[in-house]
């Protein structure tokens, strides 16, 4: 037997039949082993197999391209953090695209007549994809017409899962189609237009139909008009193409187009669209920089009073479309603004006026004054330090040879660094709630905000503290101290000589109510050794404990005065403070002793209007007794009252602004009239304002008394414009 062809030899030579049988299986094994040697049908097989292999990977690819399932029940799209006032206003705005969500019912029909005429007239009929359009495609790519096909709803596919892509491709058309057609199964047609308009970008770096209307009309997306929404429609071809302030006939020509495809599509009839085709582009143009950002410096404190939160609780100021509720009152804001910046043109050329003589160059007397000024503000500029090396010296006199023979250069330095600033803020007594901000003359040119950020010397605004230290420790406003001035020998053996700048007429000696009320340095320091409790003290270390004692009032008053050390000289005003600190510290005056930090913010809403978080003010315990609060005011009524045979110092505010309430207030100047502060008290409002150089080292002219450079006569004319 043949064991490997399990055949029996012998039977096989013997039976005949077996022989048969054996015969005709072999000649089944030959046939198919025939078939399966074919060449032919093996490589077909392979193919196949090659295929289909490389059809799932691209299924498989195609797929890896395409949204989850989550991200289309959750499209992101990056929306505009706004800063509102108490009463609903956009005071500021946070993002990287400038959009603003606003929902179906606030876009006017106009705007959505024209997207559905122009982008997508078959919108209701089909379910994310027009086939009709995608077969005449050939036949417009023939005539070299490169155009897409693509519906709302597939447009919409690539603006919000920018996973898609936008190169022209096969593979992309085919995702765009895809994840067309399960938005289409997802949202309802009112909410896709809805996403469109929200979505896609406009000229000038508008996002979203809401910002593009703002952008260029000034106006919400609700009041657009046919022409303008026409116009905003046309500018989705090709933002940069169509853009109507850069092009206006080419956009023109394009708004037209929209408005011939709502006349086709029945949208309008045949009759207005020549009418309106015939206007010219006219827009209301608004910076995106600027639009819906008209308190950048108030708005700057709230963004660095929320970041941390934001950042802790996982949310993107740029982009996740909070709302931040504040305190300001927009009305009051308005104007405050309108005040700063008009007062402030009108103290800068009266300011360099005062500086500059007849028929002299520009404020030639600052710097015959102060000769070392002008060498100061070049040695800062990037110029100067460039000099070295372009002149190939290390001599400075080389350096300052060369740039003051350049006069333009030399007239520029000076001219930028004489600018004044000027700050206001009001705050709410009872609550703490901050009712206006400005930081600034213009955010655009300067950041630094003077409402917060800035702390210099607080001049006589600071000698409410010390007359409160005063009442706290048993003296009234009518007990009386000599107007002449003393003197205190210092450590160093050094005499300490502080002064009034005059002697006012009248009686040797003057009730304190008198001397706040007139601001009189001399009356002020005789205090101190009343309060230190070292009465006849001729030495400056014996002041020192009062120095603590004024130093701590300012501090309950929400001051942070923590670095100054204990001199004397605090009761003249030369700590440093900023304005906020300072009319915060005079609302407990008004608040009946109580000190409430000042609050910007009151909640956060998400997109949705969920509140996600509450702020609230923080009461503390009395700052000052009831009682000396109420002597306080009543003492600071006479700063703009006056008295029976004295003016108070801020008396313009009754005089010049016609003020008839009942203010108590403080003016204030430094020493060198470099800073000019003013605080208003009212029941129901505290205001203030400085005025002062941008750079700390500019200051007013004190040889007159003419010059503007003191509180009355600068910060309080702020507060009086902003009170009428």
């Amino acid at each position: 037997m043949d064991n490997n062809n399990n055949i029996d030899m012998d039977r096989y030579f013997n039976d005949r039949e077996y022989r048969k049988q054996i015969s005709a299986e072999r000649k089944k094994k030959k046939t198919f082993r025939g078939l399966f040697s074919n060449r032919i049908v093996k490589a077909g097989l392979v193919t196949l197999a090659i295929l289909l292999i490389a059809l799932g990977g691209y299924v498989y690819y195609l797929f890896q391209g395409l949204p989850s399932i989550q991200e289309l029940e959750n499209p992101k799209t990056a929306i505009a953090t706004e800063v509102r006032s108490r009463d609903g206003v956009v005071l500021d705005r946070y993002f990287v695209e400038n959009r603003t969500y606003v929902p179906i019912e606030k876009i006017s029909p106009n705007a959505i007549n024209a997207l559905i005429a122009t982008e997508d007239h078959r919108f209701f009929n089909h379910w994310g994809v027009d086939f009709q359009s995608l077969m005449r495609l050939p036949y417009y790519w023939l005539q070299q017409r490169f155009e897409g096909g693509s519906t709302i709803s597939q447009q919409l596919a690539r603006n919000l899962y920018r996973k898609i892509g936008f190169e022209v491709t096969v593979t992309r058309k085919l995702r765009e189609m895809i994840t067309a057609v399960q938005i289409e199964s997802n949202y309802t047609k009112r909410e896709i237009i809805e996403m469109y308009l929200n979505t896609v970008e406009f000229s000038n770096s508008a996002f979203g139909i809401e910002s593009a209307a703002q952008t260029h009309y000034g106006k919400p997306a609700s009041d657009l008009t046919l022409t303008e929404s026409a116009n905003l429609i046309g500018q989705l071809k090709a933002v940069y193409a169509y853009n109507p302030r850069l092009f206006p006939e080419r956009a023109k020509s394009r708004r037209n187009i929209v408005l011939n495809q709502m006349q086709k599509h029945g949208f309008i009839s045949q009759q207005v669209f020549e009418n309106l085709s015939e206007e010219p582009i006219a827009l209301n143009y608004q910076r995106p920089s600027k639009a819906g950002r008209e308190s950048r410096y108030f708005g700057e404190y709230v963004r660095l009073k929320v970041e941390d939160w934001a950042e802790e609780n996982g949310y993107d100021l740029y982009s996740d479309g909070l709302v931040i509720y504040t305190t300001i009152d927009s009305r009051l804001q308005k104007h405050a603004e309108a005040a700063v910046q008009e007062k402030i043109k009108e103290f800068q050329k009266t300011f360099e006026n005062e500086w500059t003589s007849y028929n002299g160059d520009y404020m030639d007397e600052l710097w015959e004054k102060h000769p070392s000024f002008l060498k100061s503000f070049i040695r800062e500029t990037d110029r100067y330090k460039n000099s070295f090396s372009k002149l190939e010296t290390n001599q400075e006199s080389v350096v300052f040879d060369h740039l003051m023979a350049d006069s333009s250069f030399v007239d520029s330095v000076k001219r930028v660094r004489t600018k004044l600033q000027a700050s206001f803020t009001a705050i709410r007594p009872d609550n703490g709630h901050i009712l206006a901000w400005v930081g600034g003359a213009d955010f655009g040119t300067e950041q630094y905000d003077y409402v917060h950020q800035a702390k210099r010397q607080a001049g006589s605004t600071f000698k409410p503290f010390v007359y409160a230290v005063a009442i706290d420790n048993g003296y009234m406003p009518y007990h009386k101290f000599s107007k002449y001035p003393s003197s205190y020998i210092q450590p160093n053996g050094q005499t300490w000589n502080p002064k009034d700048p005059s002697i006012p007429s009248g009686p040797q000696m003057v009730p304190l109510r008198e001397a706040l009320a007139r601001s009189l340095n001399n009356v002020t320091i005789r205090l101190l050794p009343e309060i230190a409790g070292a009465p006849g003290t001729n030495r400056t270390r014996d002041l020192e404990p009062a120095a603590r004692m004024i130093r701590d009032m300012a501090s309950n008053l929400g001051i942070d005065v923590s670095d100054f050390p204990p001199y004397p000289s605090i009761a003249l005003g030369t700590a440093e403070v900023s304005l906020l600190e300072l009319v915060s510290a005079y609302t407990t005056f008004v608040n009946k002793g109580v000190h409430i930090e000042p609050i910007a913010i009151t909640r956060i809403e998400d997109k949705e209007g969920n509140v996600l978080v509450e702020y609230f003010p923080e009461y503390s315990q009395e700052a000052i007794s009831p009682e000396t609060a109420y002597m306080m005011v009543d003492m600071m009524r006479g700063v703009i009252r006056g008295g029976e045979d004295y003016h108070g110092t801020g008396v313009r505010l009754r005089n010049v602004y016609n003020v008839q309430q009942d203010v108590a207030g403080k003016t204030g100047t430094t020493q060198n009239s470099a800073d000019n502060w003013f605080v208003a008290m009212m029941p129901h409002i505290v205001m203030g304002s400085w005025v002062g150089g941008e750079d700390r080292r500019i200051r007013f002219p004190t040889d007159g008394g003419y010059s503007i450079g003191q509180g009355a006569r600068t910060a309080l004319p702020n507060c009086g414009t902003v009170h009428q």
